[in-house]
């Protein structure tokens, strides 16, 4: 079994060495590779990543310009796709600091014991809590929270967090059902929503690992426009509800 942990990264010289050192730490007994996709970065998050191949497992995927999170998590996923066995996890995680390497232990386990397709670092189970979240940030996670599930359904907490273990034959199917194309759609930050319920409607059975996000250790502006964002939750949480429906109308 290879744990392969995805970091899409923009603009994150300031964080990449402390992380991919982190990261090596927790995942010394594992057998893992980092695949981490630089989406058009200006500073020198490239070079950075390039140096330290030389000491870690490390892939290097190149958007020469920045195409956003959704192009770099499929850009990762197709990846994945085409080297990973079926009984392999992927970590997805952000590359800002934010999302402790520690947890990532805790969510093989998860996957492992409990016999789920996904893990998820949650925030909002007992043992999980946010600290330093900007309000309107704050105020966009529990907001979404309650709406997904009042729309879709969902039996998760925490639908925005980005922090997860996937088994890597669950990404498979929904790859192959949807196509490279149209696996992920979304054009913004609501890609992990989508991603997530699209598991969910084909069967994935999904835990939740309770996970301190401290967003003090962000080094770094936020890539999260807030306007957009919210407004590109509520077009996806629309084409998703309208996707249960064809789905369960047979």
């Amino acid at each position: 079994m290879t744990v392969y942990i995805l970091l899409p990264c923009y603009n994150e010289e300031r964080n990449i060495k402390e992380l991919i050192y982190r990261i090596s730490e927790v995942c010394r007994n594992l057998d893992y590779k980092i695949v981490a996709v630089d989406d058009g970065s200006k500073d020198k998050t490239y070079p950075y990543l390039c140096a330290l191949t030389r000491n870690y497992p490390i892939v290097i995927l190149r958007h020469e310009e920045n195409k956003g999170l959704h192009e770099a998590l499929r850009t990762l996923l197709i990846y994945i796709y085409n080297v990973a066995g079926h009984s392999d996890y992927l970590i997805t995680m952000d590359s800002d600091l934010t999302h402790d390497p520690k947890y990532i232990p805790q969510l093989i386990s998860a996957c492992e014991e409990e016999e789920a397709d996904i893990a998820i670092a949650s925030r909002f189970v007992d043992g999980g809590k946010q600290i330093g979240v900007p309000l309107h940030r704050a105020f966009l996670s529990w907001g979404l929270r309650f709406f997904v599930k009042f729309m879709l359904g969902i039996p998760v907490r925490d639908v925005s967090s980005g922090y997860r273990c996937i088994r890597v034959s669950s990404i498979k199917r929904i790859m192959e059902k949807y196509g490279f194309e149209r696996f992920v759609e979304a054009r913004g930050f609501e890609v992990q929503l989508e991603l997530l319920y699209k598991l969910f409607l084909n069967g994935a059975k999904i835990v939740e690992v309770p996970f301190i996000l401290d967003y003090s250790l962000k080094k770094g502006e936020s890539k999260l426009k807030i306007r957009r964002t919210i407004f590109g939750y509520l077009r996806t949480i629309l084409k998703l509800r309208n996707l249960r429906n064809s789905i369960f109308s047979f």
